[in-house]
């Protein structure tokens, strides 16, 4: 089981409304470094932080997390999917690295804004079905909140080689291939 891992130390803040139960602290921040990533099915992803008063905060979920002080985005703009399971591996995909993306919510908006690093579920029902697997794809918008995002949500952006126009009419694989299955 894993239900915790390392992520890349990242500067960030946490909405106090998360440090006193929603009760008050609307609107403030405190500067936080975000170091692990917490998985609990049927829960939106969470984070572990260390506070700049040094106080250590587990369970913080994605909606409380931002890169600057805005406004808060609705939990379900948040990500597409709660945590599949316990069981996960984040990576820093050097080829997304610093990659800009733009991100489409349930809302119809379009956000933009940077990768930041990967969450790869395995071990679970779900991340084993090919129409049914999905990243999280850890992004920090333009306007400063987190998003979890899957591949089929987000178009990736680089001036260099990338003319984004991701065909509509693709679909999603429901096959699974096996040399071994055709022996």
């Amino acid at each position: 089981m894993i239900l915790l891992g390392d992520t890349p130390y990242i500067e960030c803040f946490v909405r106090n409304e998360f440090l006193f139960n929603e009760k008050r602290g609307h609107g403030e921040f405190t500067p936080a470094v975000a170091f692990a990533f917490r998985a609990e099915p049927a829960r939106v992803p969470m984070f572990q932080v260390m506070l700049d008063s040094g106080a250590q905060w587990a369970r913080v979920p994605i909606h409380m997390i931002c890169s600057k002080p805005c406004d808060p985005l609705p939990v379900e703009q948040s990500c597409w999917w709660d945590s599949y399971g316990y069981e996960f591996t984040v990576i820093a995909l050097p080829f997304l690295k610093n990659h800009a993306v733009t991100a489409l919510g349930r809302d119809g908006q379009i956000r933009k804004g940077n990768y930041l690093f990967t969450v790869d579920w395995m071990q679970t029902g779900w991340s084993e079905t090919p129409d049914q697997h999905k990243n999280h794809h850890i992004i920090a918008l333009e306007s400063g909140p987190w998003i979890a995002y899957p591949n089929n949500r987000l178009v990736w952006h680089d001036l260099s080689w990338i003319t984004p126009a991701p065909n509509k009419e693709w679909q999603t694989p429901t096959r699974s291939y096996s040399v071994e299955g055709l022996i």
